[in-house]
């Protein structure tokens, strides 16, 4: 592969990973402890999420990801004519925001 195609799917690739382990923490707590794939999915989200220099890099791209679809939904190039896209995008990193700093799990160091 080029050199110039890495950098340029290298974002999708940490984007790709971010939403993966947030769908592997979303699917522990839809499936509870109880459950042997919820238990087993809560260790294993649990595992990478306590390692933030594995992890920063894809959260830095998520958000990075966000501020720019955030941006186009508020610019003249917006290729969906209503507000809906501008208001889905700004509950999600408001509901994202809050999650991390009022709900989240904490980090044991």
């Amino acid at each position: 592969m080029s050199l110039l195609v890495r950098i340029l799917l290298r974002p999708l690739g940490y984007f790709a990973f971010v939403f993966g382990l947030l769908a592997l923490s979303a699917a522990a707590r839809l499936l509870g402890d109880k459950h042997e794939l919820g238990f087993f999915a809560d260790r294993l989200a649990r595992a990478v999420w306590r390692y933030p220099e594995v992890t920063r890099r894809g959260v830095q791209v998520a958000w990075l990801l966000w501020a720019l679809l955030f941006a186009v939904a508020l610019s003249p190039l917006d290729p969906i004519a209503t507000r809906w896209d501008e208001a889905a995008l700004a509950v999600l990193g408001l509901a994202i925001f809050a999650h991390h700093y009022y709900g989240g799990r904490r980090v044991e160091h």
